[in-house]
């Protein structure tokens, strides 16, 4: 099913805006329909965390827009609530199947996960148009897909997503940490052994590329692929979804992002940053003034030194009336800074 399909299911249909008019000219605004699917497709965000200020950018910025976000790590933050593991933990592996049992045990509301490295910026808004079709009661696996080994696995540094029918399936798999321990030794192969885990009951990662054959997870900089400067390799050669003309979907989900600084430029033109294609009116208005500019001068003479005929008062004589109160201009500064106070 699209996604326009989906909408229609539901006796729903969207339609332009014109920006200028949504930010600047009624008050009453329709419902975005980015608000609409954020209330309607729950999704909940897992960062590990090795950097503190990447995740304090991501509180900052992508993480607002996750129904639910989750950080977990080997370090602590005065203002990330980083959960740490009271364990020994003796794979990557590992500390994913411990993730999975604690969200389980959360009694939160669960539909869909995303799983993500401290470095990867997430546009939830796109993965929601994606999310819509689908129904997170199933099986779907979904991120970025090469071939190792023979085996097919979303790769850790684009990002993945499972539907909660995927976890319900793992907790019955791994339900404890003995069962964690042993199902997985290497300390980097998490992504790998998730995907091992569950090609053993059947499911496989799914095709996210959009219409055109274009990526939508990215485990690379947005400049890097813009530029086409990023090695082939094993992410490329190994696909297991072949991306094919341009690299990135204008629906992307996921990129890295090495810096915070970078987090932060890239959610303010994600979010903040608006581009007006045609004249704007709403915005170009000026302030409404009870008082004309003309006018300013005869309430200042009023309030202060209460004078009320003004006709008769001359240029010269409006800068003498001033000059005889306020000599100095720290005069005037002063007695405004009392008034103030």
């Amino acid at each position: 099913m699209t996604y326009s399909e989906w909408l229609t299911n539901r006796k729903l249909k969207t339609r332009d805006i014109d920006v200028d008019k949504y930010l600047y000219g009624s008050k009453i605004k329709e419902e975005l329909e980015s608000n609409w699917l954020k209330s309607h497709i729950h999704v909940t965000c897992i960062v590990f965390v090795k950097n503190i200020k990447l995740a304090r950018s991501i509180q900052d910025t992508w993480g607002k827009h996750c129904n639910k976000i989750y950080f977990f790590g080997q370090v602590k933050d005065s203002k990330v609530p980083i959960i740490n593991f009271d364990i020994k933990l003796v794979s990557s592996w590992q500390l994913l199947c411990e993730v999975f049992n604690y969200i389980w045990r959360s009694n939160g509301v669960l539909e869909w996960l995303i799983f993500v490295k401290d470095d990867t910026l997430v546009i939830l808004e796109n993965l929601r148009y994606m999310l819509g079709p689908l129904n997170y009661t199933q099986d779907h696996y979904l991120g970025h897909a090469v071939i190792l080994w023979g085996q097919p696995y979303n790769i850790a540094d684009a990002g993945y997503v499972i539907s909660v029918g995927v976890l319900r399936k793992l907790i019955k798999m791994f339900d404890n940490s003995e069962k964690c321990i042993t199902s997985g030794k290497y300390w980097k192969q998490e992504d790998y052994y998730l995907a091992k885990h569950l090609a053993s009951i059947g499911i496989y990662p799914s095709d996210t590329r959009d219409q055109y054959l274009r990526g939508t997870f990215h485990g690379y900089p947005l400049q890097s692929l813009l530029w086409g400067i990023v090695k082939t390799g094993v992410y490329w050669t190994r696909a297991l979804y072949p991306i094919k003309n341009e690299c990135c979907s204008f629906m992307s989900v996921t990129f890295n992002v090495g810096e915070s600084e970078k987090m932060y430029t890239l959610n303010y033109l994600l979010y903040h940053f608006h581009v007006l294609n045609r004249k704007a009116i709403f915005g170009s208005k000026n302030a409404v003034t009870s008082i004309s500019d003309k006018d300013v001068w005869k309430v200042a003479l009023k309030e202060e030194f209460n004078i009320t005929n003004l006709n008769t008062i001359s240029s010269e004589m409006y800068y003498e009336i001033w000059h005889s109160k306020y000599s100095e201009p720290g005069q005037l500064i002063s007695k405004n800074y009392r008034i103030n106070d």
